[in-house]
């Protein structure tokens, strides 16, 4: 059953009136705030309407990244939803429980909630865009998307420089800890402290123990997924033998069930760390690739 929807015409106006400032030449596509029910609660979201010009391609979900690297992804993620929906695409943007303009608390957060949430977002899409579905994932929300694809197969999933491996993003995600500690100076003593606990606070987000590990218990590597086409975006960050290994590792395993992996290295600044907004090289080299597809 689709979720009812609470729309925000306020927040509308102000979108469609940012979009109107910076529209190209061709007329910008529409996009609608709106708020839906989900258990708990609801979520806020934007959706992106395909240019209307055009054929339509399919639809795209976005899976936004972990903690503070929404708010740091945020412009990035902006302005390639309305570069895909001139493209052709619905896209549509939700904020995941606990998360964002979303109701409930960070704390509160669990892996299993996020993932019922991608599920009732997708329901929503696929009823207004019945064309192939993908998942649009950066960091930490690739490796969610991906874990969202093996029980509900996708035509494609779009990994904008994943973080792979769970435990890796969650000693990440402590190490942020690190140069504010008067005690023990490792990320083994932050997770000592979480266990003991049961929480620990990092820069003003609660991390609370079930959420840590079920995010450590997901790796990519061993993953099994259906049948589908990964597009891999990363910068190499002056490694491009190392990245084109860990890909190549990747998709002779997923290769095996029928999963075709498509690398494509850039040469990107790191819009995910909170220094930077914009990474054109990124948003050109997705443009080549999503613009090339037939619809």
């Amino acid at each position: 059953m689709a979720p009812s929807i609470l729309r925000a015409p306020a927040l509308l106006a102000a979108v469609q009136e940012s979009y109107s400032m910076n529209a190209p030449l061709l007329s910008a596509p529409r996009v609608e705030p709106f708020f839906f029910d989900a258990d708990p609660g609801t979520r806020f979201s934007l959706y992106h309407a395909p240019a209307p010009h055009i054929p339509a391609r399919g639809a795209i979900l976005y899976v936004h990244p972990f903690a503070e690297e929404l708010n740091w992804c945020r412009r990035m993620a902006a302005l390639q939803s309305r570069r895909f929906a001139a493209l052709g695409y619905a896209v549509l943007q939700i904020d995941l429980f606990g998360c964002g303009d979303s109701c409930g608390d960070f704390n509160a957060a669990r892996w299993e909630l996020w993932q019922r949430d991608l599920a009732t977002a997708r329901a929503w899409l696929a009823e207004r865009s019945p064309g192939p579905m993908h998942l649009w994932g950066i960091r930490l929300g690739a490796l969610l998307a991906l874990d969202a694809a093996r029980s509900s197969a996708v035509d494609g999933l779009i990994l904008w420089q994943p973080v792979l491996n769970g435990r890796s993003a969650i000693n990440q995600f402590l190490r942020q800890r690190l140069p504010t500690e008067t005690g023990p100076q490792s990320s083994a003593a932050l997770r000592a402290r979480l266990a003991t606990h049961g929480q620990i606070e990092i820069n003003g987000y609660e991390l609370v123990a079930p959420l840590a590990r079920a995010i450590d218990a997901c790796d990519a590597a061993s993953m099994q997924l259906p049948a589908c086409t990964i597009d891999w975006f990363a910068s190499h960050g002056g490694a491009p033998a190392r990245l084109s290994a860990e890909a190549a590792r990747l998709g002779a395993r997923w290769g095996q069930h029928g999963v075709q992996v498509r690398l494509h290295p850039i040469d990107g600044l790191p819009f995910w760390q909170g220094s930077v907004a914009e990474c054109p090289a990124l948003l050109a080299a997705t443009d080549a690739v999503f613009g090339s597809l037939l619809p």
